[in-house]
Formats: C-alpha cells, sequence, structure tokens
C-alpha cells in the first residue's frame, strides 16, 4: 500500500479506498474521519453545499480524502460515484449511511430514499468490488411501529421492478391513518432491508465480498474497528 505525508506531516494512506455515502450527516462524516486512518475516503451526499463543508472538516484533519455529489435514488447517479471512487484505488469498504429522510419526508420519500437508495448502492459496489471488499448498510434500524407479516411477493419485485416495489411499499404505508403513514413507511422499508440484506449477503459471499447491516449507531464501532482489516464470510446484524 502507499503512503504519502500531507503537509501537516499527518500519513495519508492512499492505496485503498472507502466510500461513504450520506457522508454530510453525523453518521457519514464520523464514519469518514474512521476510514481515513487508513484509506482515502471519497465522501458523497445529495446535498453540495452541506458536502463541501463536511470535506472541509476532513481537510483540516490532513487526511486523503475527496468529495462526489451523487444522489443515491439515482441508479445512472450511484454508479458514477462507484466508477470514480474506483479509478482512485481499489475500494476496500462502503458505507451507506445516505438512506436517511428529512423529518417532513413523505411515506413515498421515505421509501424511496431507503429502499431504492440502498438498492442503488449495493448493485454499484458489487459491480466494483474486489476481494474483501465490505459494504454496509448503514440506515437499518429497528422498526418503531409493529406491522403484521407481509406479501413477500412485494419483496421480490425488487430485482425486476424496483420503481414497483416502492409504488406497492408506499401504499401499503399509507393504508392507515396519516399520521402513523411515515412510522409505517419506516417499518415497511426496515422489514424490506433486512430481507434484501440476507438475499444480497450470499451474492456477496460468492464474490469474496461482503455485507454487512447494521443500525446506525453500529456503524461507528465497525468503522473504528476498520472494516477490512480481516476479511470474513458476510453478517447480517
Amino acid at each position: 500500500m502507499d503512503a504519502e505525508t500531507s503537509g501537516t506531516g499527518v500519513l495519508r494512506v492512499t492505496g485503498t479506498v472507502a466510500v461513504v455515502t450520506g457522508g454530510a450527516g453525523a453518521v457519514g462524516l464520523a464514519s469518514a474521519k474512521l476510514l481515513a486512518r487508513d484509506h482515502h475516503v471519497v465522501l458523497s451526499d445529495s446535498r453540495g453545499e452541506r458536502l463541501s463543508r463536511a470535506l472541509d472538516e476532513l481537510d483540516s484533519l490532513g487526511v486523503s480524502a475527496e468529495s462526489i455529489v451523487a444522489d443515491v435514488t439515482d441508479r445512472a447517479s450511484v454508479e458514477a460515484l462507484m466508477l470514480a471512487a474506483r479509478q482512485a484505488g481499489p475500494i476496500a469498504s462502503v458505507v451507506h449511511a445516505g438512506g436517511g429522510a428529512t423529518a417532513d419526508a413523505s411515506p413515498e420519500d421515505i421509501v424511496r430514499a431507503r429502499v431504492l437508495g440502498t438498492m442503488n448502492v449495493t448493485a454499484a459496489t458489487l459491480a466494483v468490488a474486489g476481494l474483501g471488499t465490505t459494504l454496509v448498510h448503514a440506515s437499518a434500524h429497528s422498526p418503531a411501529l409493529v406491522l403484521p407479516a407481509l406479501p413477500r411477493w412485494v419483496f421480490r419485485l425488487a430485482p425486476t421492478d424496483p420503481e414497483g416495489l416502492v409504488t406497492a411499499l408506499t401504499r401499503l404505508a399509507t393504508l392507515g391513518p396519516a399520521r402513523r403513514a411515515p412510522a409505517a413507511a419506516h417499518a415497511l422499508s426496515t422489514s424490506f432491508l433486512q430481507w434484501y440484506a440476507g438475499r444480497m449477503s450470499e451474492t456477496f459471499d460468492a464474490c469474496g465480498a461482503r455485507l454487512r447491516s447494521t443500525a446506525a449507531e453500529s456503524v461507528i464501532d465497525l468503522c473504528r474497528a476498520d472494516l477490512a482489516a480481516t476479511p470474513t464470510r458476510s453478517a447480517v446484524a
């Protein structure tokens, strides 16, 4: 692995790359700071102004980092992000912390950000993954609303009709009272993400890569331990 010393005297490792989506958020930026100890960091977010401030904060630490504006709900945008990151070196880790939504987001916006965003990042990561590459879904969390058993045929729309999946989950979220729709959208998307991670972990294993799905607050601990330090079989937390 190549390394260089920055003007501030901080050792900057440039041989491998870590990509962080949602890099302007608290979890994304904290993850990037830890991963930057051992990797060149490609920080991404859909909000350019906030992303610039986050990159300035990384630059102040003297680490090797760059930023790329990308919308995780746009498949082409995510693919362009991963291809650009791959040009900087082998991708060791991808932390997907960009599946959140604003407090006033509609049920459709919540489902689109969490479900479509995670699917796009997963597919784009798999396309550039090498042996030992680790992808972490950092947006999964326990649902605040308990839902009855869901028809799994809805989930199976994922590979062939992702927009149809978003529409179906949004409709399910809005069947009840409007005030509960955002919580229902979060719960439905979480149920899907748990199912999806279980399916995709097998695909990542077959490629010698890893997929982990965990609560956002646990991601920082994973980064602190260095996600790509010891390749093992993928796990769904």
